[in-house]
């Protein structure tokens, strides 16, 4: 992966956490209105939910955009108000009410959790403690889907198993488009600055990737996508995996435990790689670093395909411009010429400059996916 990456800072883990459901986000939403779910259904899921929406100016474009009604808008910018409000036809809200009480709701989507001013951040793994908050306590417990539960003896061959996974991912893999939607922000702490976003398509031909119709704002660009400037980022395909289940990186893994991402159970591991054998060029100004790198994968136990891959920087050397460099990738079910296949939807990058607390953040979308055929024409 190139560019400017990003990862996490985090919450202190309970010493008992609660098995409550992991928090709705746009994402969440986007799929009950295009499952075709109704407006007061998809508005009682919202009330009866922890949520974690963006509702940032480009939060509410691509809500519009994705076809997410005005009324379901409205409530998604006041959860807890409308948690509290007048239930729908049919509902006395009392459950409703009940449980806004009992698990308060958060009104965007911010990787940086509650009371933390610092530099924003996306990891999901286990987190060492915040440092205190200046004016409040923290009172919020992370999204249930982020704190991987103690299992003392998970299948040892699954990592392998995951591993062939990837490498089959490849090989089976058929050629596709799909379009790229990066959404570029410059964030200091949880204050957000849109950027621009770049927009291209991602041609995957014969396990290679390349980019065209590369566009700024909507605007076609003569410019590659590693022409442009300030932070982007690039390889968040079948690289990312290969890379860290080549065997020349030497990834050390170890278990992190069951956990659960999207609705799925999941293994957790988490892994290390040292600089002499990392794959992962960062880029920043003329700068390049392969960099030590940690992180973790959620894998399914019953496929055996990573749902999910998150790198961290580790050792910067002083003398680069960045001292904060992370990533994250999450995979689903695609559809291509009538077959299913595991692949990115949605990844994440962050990248702080040294000493400071200013950082560039990455929102990418992968969208559209279809087969790449090319036609040859012979003769006249």
């Amino acid at each position: 992966m190139s560019g400017a990456s990003g990862g996490t800072a985090g919450q202190s883990k309970p010493s008992a956490p609660k098995a409550v459901a992991a928090a709705m986000t746009n994402r969440d939403v986007i799929r009950l209105v295009t499952a075709k779910i109704s407006d007061d259904v998809i508005i009682a899921k919202i009330r009866q939910s922890k949520t974690r929406f963006d509702m940032s100016t480009d939060g509410l474009v691509a809500l519009k955009q994705a076809g997410v009604s005005d009324a379901v808008i409205a409530v998604m910018l006041n959860p807890s108000a409308s948690a509290t409000g007048a239930p729908p036809s049919g509902n006395t809200g009392t459950t409703a009410e009940a449980s806004a009480q009992a698990h308060p709701t958060q009104s965007q989507a911010q990787s940086t959790p509650p009371c933390y001013d610092g530099r924003p951040i996306l990891k999901r793994g286990k987190q060492p403690a915040l440092p205190p908050c200046p004016d409040q306590p923290l009172t919020a417990s992370p999204p249930a889907d982020s704190l991987p539960t103690s299992s003392p003896s998970p299948p040892e061959s699954l990592i392998d198993r995951a591993r062939d996974a990837a490498f089959e991912f490849s090989e089976k893999l058929p050629n596709f488009i799909c379009e790229e939607f990066m959404s570029r922000f410059a964030q200091r702490g949880r204050e957000r600055e849109a950027l621009d976003v770049i927009s291209a398509e991602i041609v995957y031909d014969n396990a290679q990737e390349s980019y065209r119709n590369v566009k700024i704002n909507n605007r076609p660009t003569e410019q590659g996508l590693q022409e442009i400037g300030g932070s982007w980022s690039t390889g968040e395909f079948a690289s990312t995996l290969l890379d860290l289940f080549q065997p020349d990186t030497h990834a050390q893994f170890r278990s992190g435990g069951a956990s659960s991402i999207s609705g799925l159970s999941a293994e957790v591991y988490d892994f290390q790689v040292r600089s002499e054998n990392s794959h992962w060029k960062v880029q920043a100004g003329a700068q390049t670093l392969y960099p030590d790198y940690e992180g973790s994968v959620w894998v399914d136990p019953q496929s055996a395909r990573v749902l999910r891959v998150e790198m961290q920087a580790r050792n910067i050397p002083s003398s680069f411009m960045m001292d904060r460099v992370e990533s994250s990738v999450d995979y689903s079910s695609v559809m291509i010429g009538g077959t299913s296949f595991l692949l990115p939807v949605h990844a994440e990058s962050l990248g702080c400059e040294r000493g400071g607390s200013d950082c560039s953040h990455n929102i990418i979308d992968f969208r559209n996916y279809h087969e790449f055929k090319v036609e040859i024409k012979i003769g006249n």
